[in-house]
């Protein structure tokens, strides 16, 4: 058992993901400084696929039960992690276009998503609501 994950892993799908890391390294550490955003764009768009990839295996419960469970769990929580630090990494580089006479913005009105979000699951606790 490789790893935990059943049967294993057969040896074409593990030389599969062998060679896409070292294509991936080689096409990402070569990359000309002007291609830098478009790169970061789909990084996010694969860390995003990675991410939904991760909630999908999670199951549902507050705390994974398998060792599939827990790397889909460990998935999510780094493909996180990469695009809040894409979207940062996009928006310093926005900002160096930007004229001293723009219009201010107000990234703090991103919050009321999330609290309505986090509010929703806390009446849907408090009034046990769940399905």
């Amino acid at each position: 058992v490789f790893l935990g994950l059943g049967s294993g892993i057969a040896p074409p799908i593990l030389s599969t993901f062998a060679l896409s890391t070292i294509v991936g390294y080689y096409s990402v550490f070569n990359v000309v400084p002007a291609l830098h955003s478009p790169l970061m764009a789909v990084t996010n768009a694969i860390s995003g696929m990675t991410a939904v990839g991760g909630l999908t295996l999670v199951g549902g419960g507050i705390f994974p039960h398998s060792t599939a469970e827990t790397f889909g769990a460990i998935a999510t929580g780094l493909s996180a992690i990469n695009v809040v630090g894409g979207f940062l990494v996009t928006k310093k580089m926005l900002d160096l276009f930007k004229r001293p006479d723009d219009p201010d913005e107000h990234p703090e009105l991103y919050a009321i998503p999330v609290v309505a979000t986090i509010g929703g699951y806390g009446f849907a606790g408090i009034t046990s609501h769940w399905d």
